[in-house]
């Protein structure tokens, strides 16, 4: 993948509108590409603080002129409008920036959930990089489809360190933190980090 940077949106909405509001997201998901992100999702937000009316939308591009692209784009669109027309609250837009981390995983991802961790560390980024680099084969021997770490670069949780990992059903999520509580380099990784917060959505539309 050569994308570099996330952006992550999050936003919060009565759950009465969430199913109004979702063929909304998809719809801007697919503007988002055509006006010049990478790709776009929109999903619902499953655990935490946002659990039942909590919305994620998640963009990668290539280069911040790009989101800033994107960006003129949204504040013309009639699709942006009609969400926020059905009381969408933004909670926060934050700018991340990806590190480099091998992964093998499937060459056709079936991206139906993602997991959100984020966290501080009291470690150097290339250390943590290469710890989390460690751990990568034991996601992708449970099922994980894409794992991707991310250093935010704005908002109030600038600095710190965000994970996300897709999979294709719950089953794998399960099997996945069934392998952390065995690994020795997990307990490393949560040796070194600081994690405030575990976040699971589904993915309700791609582009």
């Amino acid at each position: 993948m050569s994308e570099n940077y996330y952006v992550h949106t999050r936003g919060q909405i009565s759950p009465s509108k969430l199913s109004a509001v979702i063929p909304l997201g998809a719809k801007l998901a697919a503007e988002s590409v055509a006006a010049g992100s990478e790709r776009a999702f929109v999903g619902t937000v499953m655990t935490g603080n946002d659990a039942g009316g909590g919305v994620a939308f998640g963009q990668f591009f290539n280069s911040l002129d790009d989101f800033g692209k994107v960006m003129d784009a949204f504040a013309t669109s009639s699709t942006y409008g009609k969400i926020m027309e059905h009381g969408m609250s933004v909670s926060f837009r934050n700018i991340a920036k990806f590190c480099d981390v091998p992964f093998s995983g499937p060459t056709d991802p079936q991206r139906k959930y993602v997991v959100f961790t984020r966290g501080t560390s009291h470690i150097s980024q290339a250390d943590l990089v290469g710890l989390i680099s460690e751990a990568a084969p034991m996601f992708a021997d449970s099922g994980a489809q894409s794992f991707r770490l991310a250093r935010i670069m704005t908002g109030n949780e600038a600095g710190d360190f965000l994970l996300g990992v897709t999979y294709s059903s719950m089953a794998e999520i399960e099997k996945t933190y069934d392998a952390i509580a065995r690994s020795p380099v997990a307990e490393k990784i949560y040796a070194s980090m600081a994690v405030n917060l575990r976040m699971i959505a589904k993915i309700q539309g791609v582009a």
